[in-house]
């Protein structure tokens, strides 16, 4: 499927939105935000907003929603409402059934604007499920996934310049190194800039304002999680674990890498428990004689039971992630605090 430019197809729909389901997913929730704020300004009257606009939030809302569907805009020629955490398009069985019944019921009403809003840790529509998931939704399906740098760039500038400021392009590119794409960041980074520069009675956002205000994102190397597993520091975990939301990582791909670390420790555990030397520990196990001697070192001055204690924590989290609607970046959070 060809991909969309969801700036200019979002423009399209704000210019004449027709009623019906709104499936809004992925990553960039500043433009997702937006648009539901657009939404609801083209299609309900604002001194009417408190008769005609309703949210609610979680998977035991369906019949909420199906009765406020069935009631009469007033003083408007629409009703909107906007369904957060809804399960939808992959709910869990018990939910299942109603929830299906109540959007089939409430797309047939053309008065209605029912909004799906799903954040990334709810759905992403990668997997083979969530795209035959997507295939089947009776509605308008709009992904909003994190913008190129070069558009963002453009972005900035303009949002700079509204501000009565101005900003080169080099300056803006390497605001977004420092800072990232994700435009909920940037729109805080450049509103602290205009004001810094406002108060300085600068006309310029320059380079020495972005080192002064703006803090560079920490890089992480390929073997951050395991070398701060070994070292058993949450607060490095922690940072890696907030980076990692922040650019819409599944948390899922983080546990899995935490979990192969923690089964390769209760192994060298065990190995060094059987008087085994690291070099020969490497060669039963098949791994890198450098990185099971970094692994002796650490598992040498804790107990065998606190090695798989920590190594149950993370198949009870997986647990969690799989068989249960909560917050899967908390639920992480939780694990990497555990250690």
């Amino acid at each position: 499927m060809e991909k969309q430019d969801i700036v200019k197809q979002t423009k399209e729909l704000i210019s004449s939105p027709p009623g019906g389901l709104y499936f809004l997913y992925g990553g960039e929730e500043f433009l997702k935000r937006r648009f539901l704020s657009d939404l609801k300004a083209a299609v309900i009257p604002a001194d009417t907003a408190d008769l005609n606009y309703t949210s609610v939030t979680g998977p035991d809302q369906a019949d909420r929603v199906l009765e406020t569907a069935y009631m009469l805009p007033q003083f408007s020629d629409a009703r909107m409402i906007v369904w957060y955490g809804s399960g939808y398009p992959m709910c869990q069985q018990r939910f299942k059934k109603k929830t299906d019944e109540v959007i089939e019921t409430a797309c047939k009403f053309p008065h209605l604007h029912l909004v799906i809003y799903t954040t990334p840790d709810e759905f992403e529509g990668g997997s083979r499920e969530e795209r035959a998931a997507l295939s089947k939704i009776p509605g308008t399906v709009l992904f909003f996934d994190r913008l190129t740098k070069a558009r963002v760039l453009r972005w900035v500038i303009r949002h700079v310049e509204a501000e009565g400021r101005t900003l080169s392009e080099a300056d803006a590119g390497y605001l977004i190194d420092r800072a990232g794409t994700d435009m909920t960041e940037l729109y805080t980074s450049v509103a602290k800039l205009c004001a810094y520069a406002a108060e300085k009675n600068s006309a310029a956002v320059t380079r020495h304002d972005i080192d002064e205000l703006v803090p560079e994102r920490t890089e992480f190397s390929a073997f951050f999680i395991s070398d701060n597993i070994r070292r058993r520091d949450p607060s490095a975990l922690l940072s890696y674990v907030s980076d990692a939301r922040s650019r819409a990582e599944k948390p899922q791909l983080i546990l899995a890498t935490i979990i192969s670390e923690a089964e390769k420790l209760c192994r060298i555990k065990l190995a060094q428990k059987n008087g085994l030397t690291y070099p020969a520990a490497a060669k039963q196990l098949g791994l890198n004689e450098y990185v099971v001697k970094l692994a002796y070192q650490s598992v040498s001055d804790v107990t065998e039971k606190r090695v798989f204690r920590f190594l149950d924590a993370c198949y009870e989290a997986d647990k969690k992630l799989k068989t249960t609607s909560s917050d899967a970046w908390g639920t992480l959070t939780q694990l990497v605090c555990s250690i």
